[in-house]
């Protein structure tokens, strides 16, 4: 049987002063904080041929874009681009904001199930459709590309 090792004794031990771990203490101004965007931007980014000027409610985010596939032979027509965008209104308040705001900066609007705004050689034909909600549109841009 092993004998039993002897009782410590004070100072038979080595003892050495270590710092408090990095993260046991909270220093707010060493923080590292989330950087959000603001809610009122655009999601995404718009194409560049996108008309200049046209307003777009606060929030509204891009989901698609590309060029519009013409129909038909023979003349040639100009190329046009469109925009997929989320608005953050249901279809009708969507389709009002778009309207005055449109008009308030110099647009001329032509009223149907698509909406056509004009203002000098620039045009753009919007189609807007309910969301998924209540409280959001889906809406279709196009416009001439150069």
């Amino acid at each position: 049987m092993p004998a039993d090792p002897a009782p410590l004794q004070d100072g038979d031990l080595e003892s050495v002063a270590v710092e408090p771990p990095r993260d046991s203490v909270f220093r707010p101004d060493e923080d590292q904080k989330e950087l959000r965007a603001p809610e009122t931007e655009l999601g995404g980014r718009l194409p560049g041929a996108f008309p200049e000027g046209f307003r777009l409610p606060d929030g509204s985010t891009v989901f698609d874009f590309g060029e519009v596939e013409q129909e038909g032979e023979g003349e040639e027509r100009p190329a046009v681009e469109f925009v997929n965008l989320r608005l953050p209104l249901g279809a009708p308040a969507a389709r009002e904001w778009l309207l005055r705001e449109a008009q308030a900066v110099g647009w001329r609007a032509e009223l149907g199930d698509t909406m056509t705004f004009r203002r000098d050689d620039a045009w753009v034909r919007i189609t807007i459709e309910p969301g998924r909600t209540a409280s959001n549109a889906a809406a279709r841009f196009e416009y001439p590309k150069p």
